[in-house]
């Protein structure tokens, strides 16, 4: 993963230094993140959106999809969880993620 994921090490350090400021109450599992501004931080990207989609089999009849953003100063600010391709219902009782099926950035990440 680390060689498709190449944010690993960036979004690593955002979770070890934020915290979740919000958890999504539908059931999806999603919640928002703050990252305190330090110059020991790098961000991920400019600007705020979506950066990141992970897709996960799992021991449903459903994909599990993990979708990550940023603020507009480009740190991690939350992630919503979502489950299979309408995603109209609670994240069910019972799942269990397999297997990673594929990782898809939305942008570059900057350079050192």
């Amino acid at each position: 993963m680390a060689q498709a994921f190449a944010e690993r090490d960036i979004l690593a350090a955002h979770v070890e230094a934020g915290i979740i400021t919000s958890i999504c109450r539908c059931g999806c599992h999603g919640f928002e993140f703050a990252v305190p501004i330090s110059p020991d931080i790098k961000p991920m990207s400019a600007g705020a959106g979506m950066f990141c989609e992970m897709a996960f089999s799992s021991n449903l009849s459903e994909d599990v999809a993990i979708l990550l953003f940023t603020d507009a100063r480009g740190y991690f600010a939350g992630a919503d969880v979502t489950y299979g391709p309408a995603n109209i219902d609670p994240m069910p009782e019972g799942i269990e993620v397999q297997a990673l099926k594929g990782i898809w950035t939305s942008r570059p990440v900057p350079e050192s």
